[in-house]
Protein backbone atom coordinates (compact mmCIF):
# COMPACT_ATOMS: atom_id res chain seq x y z
CA UNK A 1 0.00 0.00 0.00
CA UNK A 2 1.05 3.55 -1.14
CA UNK A 3 1.44 5.82 2.02
CA UNK A 4 0.04 9.34 1.38
CA UNK A 5 1.40 11.18 4.26
CA UNK A 6 4.50 12.26 4.17
CA UNK A 7 6.82 13.18 6.96
CA UNK A 8 6.93 17.33 6.81
CA UNK A 9 10.60 18.67 6.58
CA UNK A 10 9.78 22.29 6.40
CA UNK A 11 7.18 23.96 8.29
CA UNK A 12 6.79 26.68 5.66
CA UNK A 13 6.89 26.08 2.07
CA UNK A 14 5.16 27.94 -0.82
CA UNK A 15 3.32 25.63 -3.41
CA UNK A 16 2.72 26.59 -7.01
CA UNK A 17 -1.05 26.00 -7.96
CA UNK A 18 -3.30 27.96 -9.96
CA UNK A 19 -5.37 31.39 -9.46
CA UNK A 20 -8.06 32.97 -11.56
CA UNK A 21 -7.82 36.06 -10.61
CA UNK A 22 -7.06 39.02 -12.66
CA UNK A 23 -3.59 40.03 -12.57
CA UNK A 24 -2.60 43.82 -11.42
CA UNK A 25 1.22 45.37 -11.64
CA UNK A 26 3.47 46.16 -9.05
CA UNK A 27 7.33 47.03 -8.56
CA UNK A 28 9.41 45.18 -6.77
CA UNK A 29 13.17 46.42 -6.48
CA UNK A 30 16.16 46.22 -4.44
CA UNK A 31 19.84 44.79 -4.24
CA UNK A 32 20.54 41.18 -4.25
CA UNK A 33 24.39 39.93 -3.92
CA UNK A 34 25.74 36.26 -3.02
CA UNK A 35 24.64 34.75 -6.34
CA UNK A 36 26.26 33.31 -9.06
CA UNK A 37 24.68 33.66 -12.15
CA UNK A 38 23.81 36.88 -12.15
CA UNK A 39 19.58 36.17 -11.64
CA UNK A 40 16.78 35.66 -9.17
CA UNK A 41 13.68 33.24 -9.29
CA UNK A 42 10.42 34.73 -7.68
CA UNK A 43 7.90 32.23 -7.09
CA UNK A 44 4.34 31.86 -5.75
CA UNK A 45 1.36 30.24 -6.52
CA UNK A 46 1.26 29.47 -10.47
CA UNK A 47 3.64 32.17 -10.72
CA UNK A 48 7.32 32.03 -11.73
CA UNK A 49 9.02 35.28 -12.71
CA UNK A 50 13.37 35.63 -13.92
CA UNK A 51 14.48 39.00 -12.75
CA UNK A 52 17.95 39.73 -14.09
CA UNK A 53 20.35 41.70 -11.69
CA UNK A 54 22.59 44.87 -12.70
CA UNK A 55 26.34 43.89 -12.01
CA UNK A 56 26.01 45.29 -8.95
CA UNK A 57 22.99 43.22 -7.76
CA UNK A 58 20.43 46.32 -7.74
CA UNK A 59 17.17 45.63 -9.84
CA UNK A 60 13.89 47.05 -11.30
CA UNK A 61 11.39 44.73 -12.06
CA UNK A 62 7.02 45.25 -12.59
CA UNK A 63 5.48 42.31 -12.03
CA UNK A 64 1.84 41.01 -12.50
CA UNK A 65 0.66 39.76 -9.47
CA UNK A 66 -2.17 37.15 -9.75
CA UNK A 67 -2.91 37.69 -6.25
CA UNK A 68 -2.06 39.35 -2.65
CA UNK A 69 -0.35 36.68 -0.71
CA UNK A 70 3.30 34.60 0.35
CA UNK A 71 5.84 34.63 -2.55
CA UNK A 72 9.68 33.54 -2.16
CA UNK A 73 12.89 33.79 -4.15
CA UNK A 74 14.17 30.72 -5.03
CA UNK A 75 16.74 28.78 -2.70
CA UNK A 76 15.91 31.65 0.12
CA UNK A 77 13.26 30.32 2.84
CA UNK A 78 12.37 33.37 3.65
CA UNK A 79 8.36 34.48 2.07
CA UNK A 80 8.28 37.48 1.27
CA UNK A 81 4.75 39.42 1.05
CA UNK A 82 3.68 40.99 -2.11
CA UNK A 83 0.72 42.96 -2.89
CA UNK A 84 -1.22 44.09 -6.53
CA UNK A 85 -0.52 47.76 -6.68
CA UNK A 86 1.66 48.21 -4.10
CA UNK A 87 5.88 48.39 -4.09
CA UNK A 88 8.45 46.83 -2.23
CA UNK A 89 11.93 47.02 -1.99
CA UNK A 90 14.62 44.85 -0.35
CA UNK A 91 18.43 44.50 0.21
CA UNK A 92 19.48 41.26 0.72
CA UNK A 93 22.52 38.68 0.41
CA UNK A 94 21.71 35.47 -0.29
CA UNK A 95 24.43 33.72 1.69
CA UNK A 96 23.20 35.79 4.98
CA UNK A 97 19.53 36.02 4.54
CA UNK A 98 19.46 36.08 8.42
CA UNK A 99 20.21 40.17 7.22
CA UNK A 100 17.00 41.82 5.55
CA UNK A 101 16.16 45.48 4.99
CA UNK A 102 12.71 46.50 3.46
CA UNK A 103 11.49 49.32 2.52
CA UNK A 104 8.63 51.04 0.15
CA UNK A 105 4.79 50.15 0.21
CA UNK A 106 5.02 46.45 2.05
CA UNK A 107 7.82 47.76 4.06
CA UNK A 108 6.47 47.01 7.44
CA UNK A 109 4.42 44.11 6.18
CA UNK A 110 7.91 42.35 5.34
CA UNK A 111 9.72 43.26 8.35
CA UNK A 112 6.74 42.10 10.72
CA UNK A 113 7.45 38.69 9.02
CA UNK A 114 11.04 38.67 8.88
CA UNK A 115 11.14 39.08 12.62
CA UNK A 116 8.35 36.56 13.13
CA UNK A 117 10.44 34.29 11.96
CA UNK A 118 13.11 34.84 13.99
CA UNK A 119 10.54 34.13 17.10
CA UNK A 120 9.87 31.14 15.44
CA UNK A 121 13.35 29.85 15.52
CA UNK A 122 14.16 31.02 18.91
CA UNK A 123 10.84 29.40 20.35
CA UNK A 124 10.68 26.69 18.49
CA UNK A 125 14.51 25.95 17.03
CA UNK A 126 15.34 25.28 13.52
CA UNK A 127 15.57 21.54 13.50
CA UNK A 128 11.92 19.23 13.05
CA UNK A 129 13.54 16.37 14.69
CA UNK A 130 14.73 18.35 17.70
CA UNK A 131 10.75 20.12 18.41
CA UNK A 132 9.06 16.67 17.15
CA UNK A 133 10.63 15.25 20.12
CA UNK A 134 9.48 17.02 22.64
CA UNK A 135 7.54 15.48 25.01
CA UNK A 136 3.89 16.72 24.83
CA UNK A 137 3.88 18.87 28.25
CA UNK A 138 6.91 20.79 26.70
CA UNK A 139 6.10 20.83 23.03
CA UNK A 140 2.34 22.11 23.77
CA UNK A 141 4.28 24.90 25.97
CA UNK A 142 6.51 26.39 23.50
CA UNK A 143 3.22 26.70 20.46
CA UNK A 144 1.51 28.61 23.40
CA UNK A 145 4.63 30.78 23.89
CA UNK A 146 5.21 31.35 20.03
CA UNK A 147 1.44 32.03 19.25
CA UNK A 148 1.64 34.71 22.44
CA UNK A 149 4.90 36.35 21.18
CA UNK A 150 3.35 36.43 17.50
CA UNK A 151 0.03 38.37 19.00
CA UNK A 152 2.03 40.46 20.72
CA UNK A 153 4.30 41.50 17.59
CA UNK A 154 1.55 41.99 15.29
CA UNK A 155 -0.18 44.46 17.45
CA UNK A 156 3.45 46.83 17.71
CA UNK A 157 3.20 47.04 13.91
CA UNK A 158 1.03 49.23 11.66
CA UNK A 159 0.96 48.10 7.85
CA UNK A 160 -0.21 50.17 4.59
CA UNK A 161 -1.79 46.82 3.26
CA UNK A 162 -5.59 47.18 4.25
CA UNK A 163 -5.83 43.08 3.58
CA UNK A 164 -2.59 42.36 5.50
CA UNK A 165 -3.32 42.37 9.46
CA UNK A 166 -6.99 40.86 9.15
CA UNK A 167 -4.80 37.69 6.87
CA UNK A 168 -2.15 37.67 9.35
CA UNK A 169 -4.51 36.88 12.48
CA UNK A 170 -5.78 34.00 10.73
CA UNK A 171 -2.36 32.62 9.98
CA UNK A 172 -1.72 33.28 13.27
CA UNK A 173 -4.39 30.28 14.24
CA UNK A 174 -2.88 28.37 11.17
CA UNK A 175 0.26 28.45 12.19
CA UNK A 176 -0.51 27.23 15.84
CA UNK A 177 -3.00 24.60 14.68
CA UNK A 178 -0.76 23.09 12.06
CA UNK A 179 1.67 22.52 15.16
CA UNK A 180 -0.89 20.68 17.28
CA UNK A 181 -2.48 18.42 14.81
CA UNK A 182 0.77 17.46 13.29
CA UNK A 183 2.84 16.76 16.96
CA UNK A 184 0.60 13.03 17.49
CA UNK A 185 2.31 11.57 14.08
CA UNK A 186 5.09 13.37 14.07
CA UNK A 187 6.07 12.38 17.70
CA UNK A 188 5.22 9.03 17.21
CA UNK A 189 7.57 8.83 13.86
CA UNK A 190 10.54 10.04 16.00
CA UNK A 191 10.24 8.42 19.31
CA UNK A 192 9.79 4.82 16.89
CA UNK A 193 6.15 4.39 18.56
CA UNK A 194 3.29 3.87 16.07
CA UNK A 195 0.99 3.82 18.41
CA UNK A 196 1.26 6.95 20.19
CA UNK A 197 -0.97 8.74 21.05
CA UNK A 198 -1.68 12.81 23.08
CA UNK A 199 -2.87 12.57 26.56
CA UNK A 200 -6.91 13.93 27.29
CA UNK A 201 -5.61 17.18 28.44
CA UNK A 202 -4.05 17.63 25.15
CA UNK A 203 -4.87 20.81 23.26
CA UNK A 204 -7.56 20.33 20.56
CA UNK A 205 -7.80 23.16 17.37
CA UNK A 206 -10.87 25.31 19.26
CA UNK A 207 -11.54 26.88 15.54
CA UNK A 208 -13.67 24.85 12.75
CA UNK A 209 -11.76 25.67 9.80
CA UNK A 210 -12.86 25.88 5.94
CA UNK A 211 -10.18 24.31 4.28
CA UNK A 212 -11.18 25.91 0.44
CA UNK A 213 -10.72 28.85 1.09
CA UNK A 214 -8.65 30.40 -2.07
CA UNK A 215 -7.33 33.71 -0.24
CA UNK A 216 -6.25 32.24 2.73
CA UNK A 217 -4.32 29.31 0.43
CA UNK A 218 -2.42 32.59 -1.26
CA UNK A 219 -1.46 34.03 1.63
CA UNK A 220 -0.54 31.39 4.60
CA UNK A 221 1.89 28.87 4.12
CA UNK A 222 0.53 27.55 7.58
CA UNK A 223 -2.72 27.12 6.02
CA UNK A 224 -1.58 25.46 2.73
CA UNK A 225 0.31 22.57 5.40
CA UNK A 226 -3.17 22.13 6.93
CA UNK A 227 -5.02 21.57 4.11
CA UNK A 228 -2.67 19.28 2.90
CA UNK A 229 -2.37 17.26 5.97
CA UNK A 230 -5.50 16.88 6.39
CA UNK A 231 -6.25 16.09 2.68
CA UNK A 232 -3.66 13.67 2.94
CA UNK A 233 -5.40 11.97 6.64
CA UNK A 234 -8.60 12.08 4.70
CA UNK A 235 -7.42 9.91 1.98
CA UNK A 236 -5.70 7.71 3.72
CA UNK A 237 -8.73 6.77 5.94
CA UNK A 238 -10.53 5.63 3.48
CA UNK A 239 -7.94 3.21 1.98
CA UNK A 240 -6.79 1.82 4.40
CA UNK A 241 -10.67 0.67 4.92
CA UNK A 242 -9.99 -0.79 1.41
CA UNK A 243 -10.88 2.02 -1.45
CA UNK A 244 -8.66 2.18 -3.91
CA UNK A 245 -6.07 4.86 -3.57
CA UNK A 246 -6.62 6.95 -6.94
CA UNK A 247 -10.05 6.44 -6.90
CA UNK A 248 -9.98 8.23 -3.44
CA UNK A 249 -7.41 10.82 -4.75
CA UNK A 250 -9.68 11.63 -8.03
CA UNK A 251 -12.66 12.15 -6.00
CA UNK A 252 -11.93 14.16 -3.12
CA UNK A 253 -9.68 16.85 -5.74
CA UNK A 254 -13.17 17.31 -7.83
CA UNK A 255 -14.81 18.18 -4.44
CA UNK A 256 -12.52 20.98 -4.10
CA UNK A 257 -14.37 24.45 -5.19
CA UNK A 258 -10.78 26.77 -5.31
CA UNK A 259 -9.04 26.91 -8.31
CA UNK A 260 -5.46 26.87 -6.94
CA UNK A 261 -6.28 24.54 -4.08
CA UNK A 262 -7.34 22.22 -6.51
CA UNK A 263 -4.30 22.59 -9.00
CA UNK A 264 -1.77 22.89 -6.29
CA UNK A 265 -3.06 19.36 -4.53
CA UNK A 266 -2.94 17.54 -8.18
CA UNK A 267 0.52 18.71 -8.33
CA UNK A 268 1.42 17.56 -5.27
CA UNK A 269 -0.39 14.31 -5.88
CA UNK A 270 1.33 14.09 -8.93
CA UNK A 271 3.73 11.42 -7.77
CA UNK A 272 0.93 8.90 -8.20
CA UNK A 273 0.95 9.35 -11.62
CA UNK A 274 3.71 6.39 -11.83
CA UNK A 275 4.26 2.79 -12.63
CA UNK A 276 2.96 1.12 -9.39
CA UNK A 277 -0.58 2.85 -10.50
CA UNK A 278 -3.27 0.06 -11.25
CA UNK A 279 -4.07 2.43 -14.01
CA UNK A 280 -1.59 4.46 -15.31
CA UNK A 281 -3.26 5.95 -18.37
CA UNK A 282 -6.67 6.54 -15.93
CA UNK A 283 -5.04 8.54 -13.72
CA UNK A 284 -2.95 10.57 -15.74
CA UNK A 285 -6.28 11.38 -17.76
CA UNK A 286 -8.41 12.28 -14.53
CA UNK A 287 -5.29 14.76 -13.11
CA UNK A 288 -5.34 16.47 -16.94
CA UNK A 289 -8.88 16.91 -16.63
CA UNK A 290 -8.70 18.64 -13.38
CA UNK A 291 -6.21 20.85 -13.20
CA UNK A 292 -6.18 23.83 -14.92
CA UNK A 293 -2.52 24.65 -14.46
CA UNK A 294 -1.19 24.50 -18.20
CA UNK A 295 2.66 24.56 -17.33
CA UNK A 296 2.05 22.06 -14.95
CA UNK A 297 0.09 19.65 -17.26
CA UNK A 298 2.63 20.38 -19.93
CA UNK A 299 5.24 18.61 -17.30
CA UNK A 300 2.81 15.94 -16.50
CA UNK A 301 2.63 14.80 -20.42
CA UNK A 302 6.29 14.74 -20.46
CA UNK A 303 6.22 12.78 -17.29
CA UNK A 304 3.66 10.48 -18.69
CA UNK A 305 5.30 9.89 -21.87
CA UNK A 306 8.49 8.90 -20.22
CA UNK A 307 6.57 6.41 -18.08
CA UNK A 308 5.11 4.78 -20.95
CA UNK A 309 8.24 4.01 -22.32
CA UNK A 310 9.53 2.15 -18.93
CA UNK A 311 6.35 -0.02 -19.05
CA UNK A 312 6.29 -3.36 -18.36
CA UNK A 313 7.92 -5.68 -20.96
CA UNK A 314 9.76 -2.76 -22.07
CA UNK A 315 12.87 -3.06 -22.97
CA UNK A 316 15.06 -1.66 -19.88
CA UNK A 317 17.47 1.51 -20.01
CA UNK A 318 20.95 1.29 -19.85
CA UNK A 319 23.44 1.22 -16.73
CA UNK A 320 27.36 1.22 -17.12
CA UNK A 321 28.27 2.62 -13.83
CA UNK A 322 31.65 2.56 -11.24
CA UNK A 323 31.55 -0.88 -9.85
CA UNK A 324 32.57 -0.89 -5.87
CA UNK A 325 35.31 -3.70 -6.45
CA UNK A 326 36.46 -1.76 -9.28
CA UNK A 327 35.96 -1.28 -13.08
CA UNK A 328 32.88 -0.65 -14.27
CA UNK A 329 29.43 -3.21 -14.81
CA UNK A 330 26.82 -2.67 -17.36
CA UNK A 331 23.53 -3.96 -17.87
CA UNK A 332 24.43 -6.09 -21.13
CA UNK A 333 27.06 -7.41 -18.97
CA UNK A 334 24.28 -9.07 -17.08
CA UNK A 335 22.77 -10.27 -19.55
CA UNK A 336 20.68 -13.95 -19.31
CA UNK A 337 20.24 -13.27 -15.41
CA UNK A 338 16.94 -11.39 -14.09
CA UNK A 339 18.80 -8.33 -12.38
CA UNK A 340 16.56 -7.21 -8.89
CA UNK A 341 18.02 -3.21 -8.82
CA UNK A 342 18.21 -1.28 -5.76
CA UNK A 343 18.05 2.80 -6.37
CA UNK A 344 19.89 4.04 -2.70
CA UNK A 345 21.44 6.80 -1.31
CA UNK A 346 24.06 6.78 1.73
CA UNK A 347 22.09 9.58 3.13
CA UNK A 348 18.20 7.88 2.63
CA UNK A 349 16.59 6.49 5.94
CA UNK A 350 14.46 4.53 4.54
CA UNK A 351 17.26 2.89 2.21
CA UNK A 352 19.03 1.94 4.92
CA UNK A 353 16.39 0.50 6.78
CA UNK A 354 16.07 -2.06 3.63
CA UNK A 355 19.46 -2.76 3.80
CA UNK A 356 18.97 -6.19 6.25
CA UNK A 357 16.05 -7.44 4.31
CA UNK A 358 17.68 -7.15 0.95
CA UNK A 359 20.49 -9.40 2.74
CA UNK A 360 18.16 -11.96 3.93
CA UNK A 361 17.29 -11.77 0.13
CA UNK A 362 20.49 -11.84 -1.22
CA UNK A 363 21.24 -15.29 0.87
CA UNK A 364 17.46 -17.06 0.06
CA UNK A 365 18.50 -16.49 -3.62
CA UNK A 366 21.86 -17.10 -3.51
CA UNK A 367 23.08 -19.24 -6.44
CA UNK A 368 19.84 -18.79 -8.56
CA UNK A 369 19.38 -17.11 -11.48
CA UNK A 370 18.85 -13.58 -9.93
CA UNK A 371 21.77 -10.93 -9.62
CA UNK A 372 21.03 -8.28 -6.76
CA UNK A 373 22.73 -4.81 -7.97
CA UNK A 374 22.24 -1.52 -5.91
CA UNK A 375 23.35 1.40 -7.62
CA UNK A 376 23.91 4.87 -4.93
CA UNK A 377 22.64 7.92 -5.89
CA UNK A 378 25.14 9.65 -3.48
CA UNK A 379 26.34 13.11 -5.06
CA UNK A 380 29.89 13.17 -5.99
CA UNK A 381 31.32 15.00 -2.47
CA UNK A 382 30.30 11.49 -1.08
CA UNK A 383 31.60 9.03 -3.16
CA UNK A 384 34.43 8.13 -0.39
CA UNK A 385 31.56 7.76 2.11
CA UNK A 386 30.09 5.29 -0.31
CA UNK A 387 32.77 3.37 -0.60
CA UNK A 388 33.38 3.20 3.32
CA UNK A 389 29.36 2.53 3.65
CA UNK A 390 29.47 -0.04 1.82
CA UNK A 391 32.29 -1.71 3.61
CA UNK A 392 31.29 -0.97 6.60
CA UNK A 393 27.87 -2.44 6.15
CA UNK A 394 28.73 -5.50 4.59
CA UNK A 395 26.73 -5.09 1.50
CA UNK A 396 26.61 -7.82 -1.11
CA UNK A 397 25.14 -7.81 -4.45
CA UNK A 398 26.90 -5.25 -7.13
CA UNK A 399 27.76 -2.26 -5.47
CA UNK A 400 27.56 0.18 -8.04
CA UNK A 401 28.29 4.78 -8.02
CA UNK A 402 25.78 6.29 -10.59
CA UNK A 403 27.40 9.43 -12.44
CA UNK A 404 25.77 11.89 -11.84
CA UNK A 405 23.33 11.25 -8.62
CA UNK A 406 19.74 12.14 -9.76
CA UNK A 407 20.41 13.45 -13.13
CA UNK A 408 22.25 10.14 -13.82
CA UNK A 409 20.67 9.05 -17.07
CA UNK A 410 19.11 5.59 -15.97
CA UNK A 411 17.78 7.92 -12.77
CA UNK A 412 16.32 10.31 -15.29
CA UNK A 413 14.98 7.45 -17.60
CA UNK A 414 13.10 5.38 -14.83
CA UNK A 415 11.01 8.70 -13.67
CA UNK A 416 12.49 8.11 -10.42
CA UNK A 417 11.41 11.08 -8.01
CA UNK A 418 11.98 9.14 -4.96
CA UNK A 419 14.56 6.21 -3.30
CA UNK A 420 14.80 3.66 -2.76
CA UNK A 421 13.37 2.43 -5.62
CA UNK A 422 13.36 -0.97 -6.91
CA UNK A 423 13.17 -2.19 -10.21
CA UNK A 424 13.26 -5.98 -11.80
CA UNK A 425 14.65 -6.71 -15.27
CA UNK A 426 14.64 -10.13 -17.09
CA UNK A 427 17.52 -11.93 -18.56
CA UNK A 428 16.52 -10.56 -22.31
CA UNK A 429 17.05 -6.96 -20.68
CA UNK A 430 13.21 -6.62 -20.68
CA UNK A 431 10.97 -4.76 -17.71
CA UNK A 432 9.53 -7.04 -15.76
CA UNK A 433 8.53 -3.94 -12.91
CA UNK A 434 9.94 -0.62 -12.90
CA UNK A 435 8.41 -0.53 -9.17
CA UNK A 436 9.02 -3.54 -7.59
CA UNK A 437 8.42 -4.11 -4.22
CA UNK A 438 10.79 -3.32 -1.69
CA UNK A 439 12.77 -6.47 0.11
CA UNK A 440 10.74 -5.98 3.21
CA UNK A 441 7.53 -6.54 1.21
CA UNK A 442 6.30 -10.45 1.23
CA UNK A 443 5.37 -9.51 -2.98
CA UNK A 444 9.08 -9.69 -3.71
CA UNK A 445 8.94 -13.44 -2.54
CA UNK A 446 5.81 -14.04 -4.87
CA UNK A 447 7.52 -11.77 -7.56
CA UNK A 448 10.63 -13.73 -7.87
CA UNK A 449 8.69 -17.29 -7.43
CA UNK A 450 7.29 -16.43 -10.33
CA UNK A 451 9.99 -16.65 -12.57
CA UNK A 452 11.91 -18.96 -14.16
CA UNK A 453 15.11 -18.14 -12.47
CA UNK A 454 16.65 -21.55 -11.65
Amino acid sequence: MRKLIPFVVALAIVSCAKDSKTAETSIISGTVTGVTDGKIILEGNSFQKEITLNQDGTFTDTLALPYAGTYHIQGVKQAIYLEPNHSLNFVLDVQNPDVITFTGDLGAENEYMFVKQKNRNEVLGTKLQDLYSLPEEAFVEKTKELQRRNEHLLKAYKFKSMKFNDFEKNNLDYETAYLLETYPLYHGYMIQDEAFVVSDSYPETDKAFNYDNSDDYNFSPAYRELVQFNFDKSVQAEVEKGAKMDDVLIKKLKDIKSENIKNDLVEKASYNVSLSSNDLDGIYKEFMSISTDENFKKDLTEKYNKLKVVAKGKPSPKFNYENHKGGKTSLDDLKGKYVYVDVWATWCGPCIGEIPALKVLEEKYHGKNIEFVSISIDEAKDHDKWKKFVTDKQMGGIQLYADNAWKSQFVQDYVIEGIPRFILIDPNGNIVSGDAPRPSDEGIIKLFDELKYK
